[in-house]
């Protein structure tokens, strides 16, 4: 039955493929419908004119795989199944993906377009799913189809119900389609306007279509290195999300790219153990590696930003926390002990809660898990932070001895603990045998 009803609505898109090119090839033979000549497009290697054409918004379905938005819909169906852009349940889908990606600027472009008309034509291909343009069609489409709601009439937005685009020939194949999108939607002035984690999906999608990182670089007006740092960054995003059993779900990955370019130029320098690692004071193994990795995923998942975040694997000549053996055999243990696990694995939200969005139960879990552990996170860092302050200042010891009065200076004797905490009186022998041994030291001067 499942297979039949795969075939039956395959067989439904198919037909309205080919209704589409129909009509699309129709619109072609009518002067009336050009409204732009002689535009170049960069097609299969060589600079073709095309003509503009003013299509039917009806005509059209959106690229549900669009580079603005490719990771909330690789998620959605990662969690719900596979979205059909024929469909108007999951064509309404893709419009609120598309319009929640940038609210502010959608605003301004839907009032451009209704005092303006538009100015940048798209491209679609010949069976009219939309190459260039998903956004503009998208705030088209918003601005006719719900007018009574915005409180339009129909004149003022009949315009609207028209995509101006360059039609792409027959043989334009999946290849020539993604060259096309990524030129045309991320070059160079309109890069800011995407989510961070798009660039790195559109890259492994260009990759597995079999273009080359110099060829990927050429398409996003990048250097080679920076989609090669890209790949690998995806590569270690993709490793954070299979730890919390996200795998696939790429909106988890939100305000997380800073951390994660960190974390890959650390773990990459550890790996090829460089000049800038030699301020480590042992000889760390790949598993200490995975470990550093596995400790900073946490950091991650709770935002933990900034240079505290840095300090925990930053290379180079200050070092970090992992650079100092004994410190970082501390700190682990301390993360290890105390660092709370997930009160639900994802499968067991899932059977429990049946009737929610896994989406919403996702952030709730991360949520859930940052209010317990934070506490944790933040003063086993802060601690280590501070330990590793003092070892970059070991060849400063009048900082240090200033620094180390003036917390002790700052004790209050009075309190109960100092006298009933036996690592208290511990730490007092302790510090009284290293300044015995720094006054003899001074006295042999």
């Amino acid at each position: 039955l499942s297979l039949i009803k795969s075939l039956t609505k395959w067989e439904e898109s198919k037909m309205d493929a080919i209704t589409r090119k129909a009509r699309l090839d129709e619109l072609k033979g009518n002067q009336l419908n050009i409204a732009m000549t002689g535009i170049p497009l960069r097609y299969k290697g060589t600079t073709r004119t095309e003509i503009v054409y003013r299509i039917p918004l009806d005509y059209l379905v959106y690229n549900k795989y669009n580079g603005r938005i490719g990771s909330d819909v690789l998620s959605y169906e990662k969690q719900n199944g596979v979205l059909n852009a024929e469909l108007d349940d999951d064509k309404a889908i893709i419009e609120k993906f598309l319009y929640e990606s940038k609210i502010d600027r959608n605003k301004i472009t839907m009032d451009s377009l209704l005092k303006n008309g538009q100015q940048r034509y798209g491209i679609v291909t010949s069976d009219g799913t939309i190459v260039d343009g998903n956004r503009r069609a998208m705030l088209l489409n918003r601005l006719f189809h719900k007018r009574d709601e915005l409180g339009y009439s129909y004149e003022e937005v009949e315009k609207c119900k028209y995509f101006l685009a360059i039609i792409l020939p027959d043989d334009a194949e999946e290849k020539d389609i993604q060259q096309l999108e990524t030129i045309y939607q991320m070059g160079e002035d309109d890069k800011l306007d995407y989510n961070p984690i798009e660039k790195y999906l559109k890259c492994k999608e260009l990759k597995r279509l079999g273009f080359s990182e110099e060829d990927i670089a050429g398409f996003m007006s990048e250097k080679p290195s920076q989609v090669k740092e890209w790949l690998s960054i995806l590569d270690l995003m993709e490793d954070y999300l299979k730890e919390y059993d996200y795998e696939g779900i790429y909106t988890r990955l939100e305000k997380t790219e800073g951390p994660f370019v960190d974390l890959e130029n650390y773990l990459d320098s550890y790996k090829k153990r460089g000049a800038n690692v030699r301020s480590a004071d042992w000889t760390y193994t790949d598993s200490d590696i995975s470990d550093l990795k596995l400790v900073c995923f946490d950091y991650i998942r709770a935002r933990y930003e900034g240079k505290e975040f840095r300090d925990i694997a930053k290379t180079g000549k200050d070092g970090s926390i992992f650079c100092y053996k004994n410190l970082w055999d501390s700190f682990l243990q301390q993360h290890q002990e105390n660092t709370p696990v997930d009160a639900q694995t994802v499968e067991e939200l899932r059977k429990n809660y049946p009737a929610e969005d896994l989406s919403t139960l996702l952030r709730k879990r991360d949520k859930d898990w940052t209010d317990n552990a934070i506490g944790q996170l933040t003063g086993n860092l802060k601690r280590f932070s501070q330990k590793l302050g003092d070892k970059r200042a070991s060849n400063k010891p009048g900082e240090l001895i200033e620094r180390a009065l003036s917390a002790l200076q700052a004790v209050d004797c009075e309190q109960d603990s100092f006298v009933n905490d036996p690592h208290i009186e511990e730490m007092v022998r302790e510090i009284n045998k290293l300044t015995y041994e720094m006054k003899k030291i001074l006295e042999r001067r």
